[in-house]
């Protein structure tokens, strides 16, 4: 599903709607202390195990306010007209390392994303999820109150067909945002897919959530394939003097996993996780209030007890690791991250770090 479009067509047509990581030290080698708690998305430098310790709130450059003046409470309508069409709820949360979207159309079919900065790429992250199943990945950069994001895919498992998606958001003032989608197929000119205007507005228009769960049908068991992660656990990481704790749940009808982690000494965290029917992947975009990123990806499985993502990363001097981790159930209260890095474009593995969850 192209991101926004179907819930976009609804909104002007009337007629349709949309449908935890823990970081092991292999990751950040010599960060040590309760800060050092969580997975990174790039390899990180600190303090050393006898040094000061890092400190949170690393979200405070200019780099990171790129998507601010999304942030608030609006209605939106089809660009040049009234109509009364669905709402976004944009607020900033991980200590201002984050923007979380709370979309909802006008048939009340909804849709959430997580949006953050990579200091390593200079570039902005976001992955969407939809109560119809669509899971997508976005990047791109800000400049000048405007932000452009594109991502690229693929209709269908039986249809190859390249796609790149591509959003615009315009700020119009203080109390107006424009969001411009284009489409462009197997490689072609971009076509205009949807353009909305965002009002602001406190509250928003009242709209009736739909009771749609897509996902959570026993006949889509793919969507199902992390549900061993739901709920609270105590993560211990290896060398980590204190343990964290993350809240798995479910929301858009059981379409997007959602992990939320704390720690010492203000430590926070989140991730999005969801299955992308059309590719038969998961996608999962993870970042904290130090402003580590990651994103990882992988086939779903059926066993229903164990999953494998793997990603990239770039350090600051441009060397490139791959990361893999597998989330494997080993009992009715624990589950095992198992932490690999490869330097030599996956050919081989490092012997894997574990960090053990135990559910409360």
């Amino acid at each position: 599903m192209i991101r926004h479009v179907l819930a976009v067509g609804q909104l002007l047509l009337g007629t349709i709607s949309i449908g935890a990581m823990h970081e092991p030290d292999i990751l950040a080698p010599v960060v040590r202390g309760p800060a050092r708690i969580v997975l990174s998305g790039r390899r990180t430098t600190g303090p050393s195990a006898n040094g000061p310790r890092r400190t949170v709130g690393k979200c405070d450059a200019a780099s990171y306010r790129g998507f601010d003046f999304w942030i608030g409470s609006w209605n939106a309508s089809r660009t040049g007209a009234n109509n009364a069409g669905g709402t976004n709820i944009i607020t900033s949360e991980t200590d201002g390392c984050t923007i979380e979207e709370h979309w909802t159309d006008a048939l009340g079919m909804r849709g959430r994303s997580l949006n953050a900065f990579d200091a390593t790429t200079g570039k902005w992250t976001q992955l969407w999820m939809d109560q119809s199943g669509g899971a997508l990945l976005f990047e791109g950069r800000s400049a000048d109150r405007s932000m452009i994001l594109a991502g690229a895919h693929v209709t269908s498992r039986t249809d190859s067909t390249p796609l790149t998606d591509r959003a615009t958001w315009t700020a119009i003032g203080k109390d107006s945002v424009r969001q411009f989608g284009e489409l462009s197929k197997a490689g072609g000119p971009f076509a205009m897919s949807y353009d909305i205007t965002y009002r602001r507005a406190q509250p928003v228009r009242d709209i009736t959530v739909s009771a749609v769960e897509f996902c959570s049908s026993p006949s889509r068991p793919r969507f199902h394939a992390f549900d061993f992660l739901i709920g609270t656990w105590l993560v211990h990481s290896p060398d980590a003097g204190s343990p964290t704790l993350s809240v798995v749940s479910v929301d858009l009808g059981g379409c997007l996993l959602e992990e939320r982690i704390t720690g010492p000494d203000g430590y926070k965290a989140v991730a999005y996780s969801g299955f992308r029917s059309a590719t038969f992947e998961w996608n999962r975009l993870f970042m904290d209030n130090r402003g580590v990123q990651l994103r990882l990806s992988g086939p779903a499985t059926l066993t229903g007890t164990s999953m494998v993502l793997t990603g990239r990363r770039v350090d600051g001097r441009g060397a490139v690791t791959d990361v893999r981790v597998e989330w494997v159930s080993v009992g009715a209260t624990t589950v095992e991250q198992r932490w690999s890095t490869s330097s030599d474009g996956a050919a081989t593995w490092t012997t894997p770090t574990v960090v053990a969850m135990t559910k409360q």
